[in-house]
């Protein structure tokens, strides 16, 4: 989750597509190791793909789940 999380903030700061090293530098500068397993899978999942494609993708997806919320109940006068 980590990993992902630096990748969008990559994106976010410019790097269009962040590579294997930039995330493994950015969580370094903060005092964090990238797990090599789930950051090879991370990569291999995103190859080819478009961030923004994915984003609206995924979007839809939790547009069908629908949400939940149900308030509180009162409270006591």
């Amino acid at each position: 989750m980590k990993e992902m999380a630096i990748y969008l903030m990559l994106v976010l700061g410019g790097n269009a597509t962040p590579s294997a090293d930039d995330i493994t530098k950015a969580l370094g500068a903060v005092g964090m190791t990238a797990d090599d397993d789930r950051l090879s899978k991370l990569m291999t999942e995103l190859e080819g793909k478009d961030l923004n494609e994915l984003m609206e993708a995924g979007t839809a997806r939790l547009a069908k789940i629908g949400g939940g919320g149900g308030g509180g109940g009162g409270g006591g006068g």
